[in-house]
């Protein structure tokens, strides 16, 4: 586990759509407690993040579980996130809630439904694997990249990821007609070491009529309501082997845009 460290976001152009969240816990010199996460970030959130309670052992046989203690069944139904103290995992997750609401809550809710139409609402032994359904959601909410494109270029993007062809869609980025922001939590964990190993990003590719945003906050609030919609429409998401990926590099996924460090400010300069 890495040490606290109050100016992570720092380390990569890549934190820069959790960045305004992040810097509220800038002044602090130790881990930010759980009711720290809360009154920072629940406002915009739209949830709470409460203390996750701990896991009862497992004796013998499988245990039973009641449906409605499971994680996204808290979130869902009770309103807040079960969140673990001092992992940047959970930290980092609570940063991009604050930073994609409605992606989220839409994201949740439908592995809730998933979950529900499995188990029902009687306590039961948990199925030995997800379905594909929750697979494609589960790396939709922890290693997926969204890529934000003009509409007109959208197709000339997805044949790129298609055919594998990086410096296709890098020219897309540089030249404005797409913005790349990370969602996905655990992408945001491995930006952390000072030595990253190669990892590839699953891409949600969401178009847009007209001009992309310049001001980073609309960008992201474009890019949450986009990817909002896309969650809610069913059959979405459902096929992990239908995804297409981009490496998580700075020089692919940032192109020649200049992140201006002041909050608000804008992606181009």
């Amino acid at each position: 586990m890495f040490a606290w460290d109050p100016r992570f976001f720092w380390k990569s152009s890549l934190f820069w759509p959790i960045r305004d969240m992040a810097m509220r816990f800038e002044g602090a010199l130790a881990w930010p407690p759980v009711e720290a996460l809360d009154e920072a970030l629940s406002e915009a959130a739209g949830v709470h993040f409460r203390l996750q309670p701990p896991r009862p052992r497992r004796r013998g046989r499988r245990r039973l579980v009641d449906p409605s203690s499971l994680y996204d069944a808290r979130i869902h139904l009770e309103g807040w996130v079960p969140t673990r103290a001092a992992s940047w995992h959970d930290f980092l997750n609570a940063l991009v809630w604050a930073t994609f609401p409605a992606s989220k809550r839409a994201l949740h809710a439908r592995q809730h439904r998933a979950i529900s139409a499995r188990l029902g609402d009687t306590p039961r032994v948990l199925p030995d694997r997800r379905t594909r359904e929750q697979d494609g959601l589960a790396l939709l909410d922890e290693g997926s990249l969204l890529v934000l494109a003009v509409e007109s270029r959208a197709p000339v993007i997805a044949a790129a990821l298609e055919a594998r062809d990086v410096s296709a869609v890098q020219n897309e980025i540089s030249a404005g007609d797409a913005v790349a922001l990370v969602f996905g939590h655990a992408l945001y964990e491995s930006l952390l070491p000072d030595e990253r190993p190669s990892i590839w990003a699953m891409v949600a590719l969401l178009p847009c009529p007209g001009p992309l945003p310049t001001a980073r906050g609309a960008c992201i609030r474009l890019a949450d309501t986009l990817l909002a919609e896309r969650i809610t429409t069913p059959g979405t998401f459902a096929q992990p082997e239908t995804f297409r990926s981009l490496p998580l590099d700075e020089a692919v996924l940032c192109g020649t845009s200049v992140l201006r460090g002041e909050p608000g400010g804008e992606l181009l300069g």
